[in-house]
């Protein structure tokens, strides 16, 4: 009988944790949980971790339960500001720090801190906070401590856990900190609040930036400052006081608000925080599940090729700003820089008309108002400097393309944007590039500056330079096109013979039959031969032969442009180009973008193996990145400080998988399915694609696909066939 009744009782624990765990909510890409990662996993420095919220942004700092630092709320920003929270132990009469990050960092940098591997028990040592476990998720950050020693027969015990995050509201950042007094004794201390920085500055605010402590719960410059704003009732002017019964947990929450100092500082006690925090919690679920909703949803039984697309897609979503003292209502920054860059939204151009084509109408029309054909940096309150990248014309082609593709709203060609139409921006674009970039050959030529191309950092990509001229004939043709659905005649003749003309010129001078590849054309007749996988953007027009093609596709090889993570951005073989340093597009990395357009080109060229090929090398990088960098190394996984931890064009793989993997053509009239398949992705499926407002889904098996349109089977074909649906 005690023999039966303890087989029931294990049937019962049993089947209680299998109820219990199929009642657990399984996370999606619409959930924060879905992308969490463990801090010691990234290949980033604190710098680079974000928690942004669509208004601003911050960094934790790794072995710290509560200090973080590189603030942005424009126009506040404060990038080596420091921020921690100090306990002083009264039992024992100690001060525990919890900034070992930037002491750390000065006993590496001068030797002038104490060295933390010796802190807690060396003689004379700070005693310091002993953190444990750190995960990253969408604006969150959790990390665990503890602190168990003994002064003087006197015993302090205690374990931290916090969580930080940002608000969508208000330039504040949150801390909920929980702390569990593990003692036989009362836990009585002071939590001090701890902020240096040399400068804060509130953009556009004449004054003194020199910052310093106003008080202890305050400190700034005279235009811009932080204050330290708590839950806990009782303050003293060293802090915040808290007593904690012997083996009770109590949670405390903290607000720092940046503002400026003629608004009056924020109460120092604040009981609505908790409140506060889960309200930008609520806007990060609710924008995460928003995109994840409105774009085509991807499962595959290669799971790592569907976490880096929603890793994508998140890089997007952690560009988008709506800060209200931003120059447009949805801002689409190129990362953490805050500038909004046409050739930069331009590689993921497509992902945003699906997710929100009104957003990218306005990035046109805001290009349009603001670069006027001088400025390319479109900064957060309006255009900066004089310097023009070239790509300009070709960048805003492809996002009109991505418009009208998903919209078929041609209007926008006649939107009114600093006096002129779009229309007549796009004509006077090309009559640019003929009046003052053509020469006596008729190639186009931008001069001597490499800079107004890309930043190569050596000399030799200058003059005519094959991809300026290439994707010119290109913009013809398509301006061609443009010109005759609009019924002007004599515009389409005339953008179409000058697109053969410049075709031909190109041919002659230009192509190297020998080496497979286009030269550069100086202006004394000399030739250079320079590798950069710039040229490959060539594979998305219409227009190039196939035995160049091939030509060009024939150097994607592993050595020559293919290294573990993607794409070198100059081939190996370059010796006179190569360039470590400026990685994105002078050698040893890749700028954000490319792995995936280059996979999306080669796709719809045909090259479906070489697509992959590239596609799988790229998403090697989710392993070591919660979301997609600048230009990170193709041979290791790493991304220098001075370029950003996050890019909008990294967009582009997601668009891989769509329109390359799954072969998603959409065109006026009709919508084709041509999809290629590989051994490594295995089963997948693609749903909620939205075309004229139906909805289809494609699913790869072995040997075939099927298309579906809502759950309704349409057709099943061989991979090699297509599938194409009417209007």
């Amino acid at each position: 009988m005690k023999r039966q009744r303890l087989v029931l009782f294990i049937l019962a624990l049993f089947f209680g944790s299998v109820i219990e765990a199929s009642a657990q909510r399984a996370f999606t890409p619409a959930d924060p949980e879905y992308y969490a990662m463990d801090r010691e996993d990234m290949a980033f420095d604190d710098e680079q971790v974000l928690l942004v919220n669509y208004r601003g942004y911050v960094s934790p700092r790794q072995y710290s339960v509560t200090q973080f630092t590189n603030v942005q709320f424009l126009p506040f920003s404060a990038q080596r500001y420091e921020f921690n929270l100090n306990f002083f132990d009264k039992g024992t009469g100690r001060l525990i720090e919890d900034d070992v990050p930037t002491k750390w960092k000065s006993y590496i940098d001068d030797g002038t801190a104490y060295d933390p591997l010796g802190s807690n028990f060396r003689p004379n040592s700070p005693s310091i906070m002993v953190t444990q476990d750190e995960k990253w998720q969408p604006n969150q950050y959790f990390r665990s401590a503890t602190f168990h020693k003994e002064y003087n027969h006197k015993r302090v015990s205690f374990s931290a856990k916090s969580w930080t995050n940002v608000s969508f509201d208000d330039d504040e950042v949150f801390i909920k900190l929980v702390l569990t007094n593990r003692n036989s004794k009362d836990l009585n201390m002071t939590i001090i609040p701890n902020q240096f920085v040399e400068t804060m500055e509130c953009h556009f605010k004449q004054g003194n930036t020199k910052a310093s402590s106003v008080d202890v719960f305050t400190f700034g410059s005279d235009v811009a400052r932080a204050r330290v704003s708590s839950s806990i009732k009782e303050t003293s002017d060293k802090g915040f006081e808290i007593s904690i019964a012997p083996g009770k947990t109590e949670a405390y929450y903290f607000a720092v608000k940046f503002f400026e100092p003629q608004n009056g500082a924020p109460e120092i006690y604040q009981s609505d925080i908790k409140e506060r925090m889960e309200r930008a919690d609520k806007k990060t679920r609710e924008m995460l599940a928003w995109s994840y909703n409105k774009l085509p949803k991807f499962t595959s039984t290669n799971k790592q090729l569907e976490a880096y697309y929603y890793r994508c897609l998140l890089s997007v979503l952690m560009c988008r700003y709506e800060n209200p003292n931003f120059i447009s209502d949805v801002f689409w920054a190129v990362g953490t820089w805050p500038y909004t860059i046409s050739w930069d939204n331009s590689y993921t151009s497509d992902l945003l008309a699906m997710l929100e084509p009104e957003s990218l109408k306005g990035a046109i029309i805001t290009d349009f108002e603001q670069v006027k054909m001088k400025r390319t940096y479109v900064g957060w309150n309006g255009a900066y400097w004089d310097m023009l990248y070239i790509q300009e014309p070709f960048a805003l082609q492809t996002m009109l393309e991505a418009y009208l593709r998903h919209t078929g709203d041609n209007t926008i060609f006649d939107e009114k944007a600093a006096g002129k139409t779009v229309w007549e921006w796009m004509q006077a674009w090309v009559d640019e590039l003929q009046d003052n970039y053509t020469n006596e050959l008729g190639l186009i030529d931008v001069g001597y500056n490499t800079e107004k191309i890309i930043e190569i950092r050596t000399d030799g990509y200058n003059h005519a330079v094959p991809i300026t001229n290439t994707l010119t004939i290109d913009l013809l043709y398509t301006m061609a096109d443009w010109a005759k659905k609009r019924n002007e005649s004599k515009l389409e003749q005339k953008f179409f013979k000058d697109a053969e003309k410049l075709k031909g010129l190109v041919d002659e001078y230009m192509w190297n039959e020998e080496l497979g590849w286009f030269d550069n054309y100086y202006p004394n007749g000399t030739k250079g031969t320079i590798w950069t996988y710039h040229l490959f953007d060539l594979l998305g027009t219409d227009y190039l032969p196939d035995h160049q093609a091939y030509k060009l596709v024939s150097h994607l090889q592993e050595g020559e442009f293919l290294g573990k993570y993607g794409v070198y951005s100059i081939a190996r073989r370059d010796s006179v180009h190569w360039d470590l340093i400026d990685s994105d597009w002078g050698g040893g990395g890749q700028y954000a973008g490319m792995p995936g357009r280059i996979s999306r080109n080669l796709y719809q060229k045909g090259f479906a193996g070489k697509g992959w090929d590239v596609l799988k090398r790229n998403i090697r990088y989710i392993d070591h990145f919660p979301y997609l960098p600048q230009n990170p190394r193709i041979d290791e996984p790493e991304q220098d400080r001075s370029s950003m931890p996050v890019q909008i064009a990294a967009g582009a793989g997601l668009e891989a998988i769509v329109f390359g993997t799954f072969g998603i053509k959409m065109e006026a009239d009709e919508l084709t399915v041509k999809p290629f398949n590989h051994e490594d992705i295995g089963e997948a499926t693609l749903t909620n694609v939205v075309w004229k407002g139906r909805k289809f889904g494609v699913q790869l098996m072995r040997k075939t696909f099927s298309v579906y349109e809502d759950d309704k089977l349409m057709a099943t074909k061989f991979y090699g066939e297509s599938f194409t649906i009417k209007k």
